[in-house]
């Protein structure tokens, strides 16, 4: 599917650094590229710009790994209005708060959605 950026609700762009999710604010670079990897099923795997793979785990947290971890490392990507959604395994969504902040959400707002930029 390619690589893409993801910029949310609050300018954020989501950023693979240091071994964790986090974000950048008003501009992107590659900790903010991901490859995004189809799986089939409406799933695909999201790799970091360092070959490791954004999953969410049992504790419905947000961490990079550095294997793919089966239904850990897949999503579903929503797309709403010209905006994405990313929905992990568990049925929670990928968001980022008004500080950067990352973290998982069963509720669909506007923290869990992004613009999505093919980079």
């Amino acid at each position: 599917m390619g690589n893409r950026a993801f910029k949310s609700h609050h300018g954020h762009y989501l950023s693979a650094e240091e071994g964790k999710v986090k974000t950048h604010h008003g501009h992107h670079d590659h900790h903010t590229h991901f490859h995004v990897e189809n799986h089939g099923h409406h799933k695909v795997a999201i790799r970091t710009h360092g070959d490791k793979y954004v999953s969410i785990n049992e504790n419905d947290e947000v961490y990079v790994s550095h294997h793919f971890h089966g239904e850990h490392s897949l999503f579903h990507l929503e797309h709403h209005h010209g905006k994405v959604s990313i929905k992990g395994h568990n049925h929670h969504y990928i968001a980022a708060d008004h500080n950067g902040h990352i973290y998982t959400t069963n509720n669909h707002h506007h923290d869990a959605t992004f613009e999505e930029f093919i980079v």
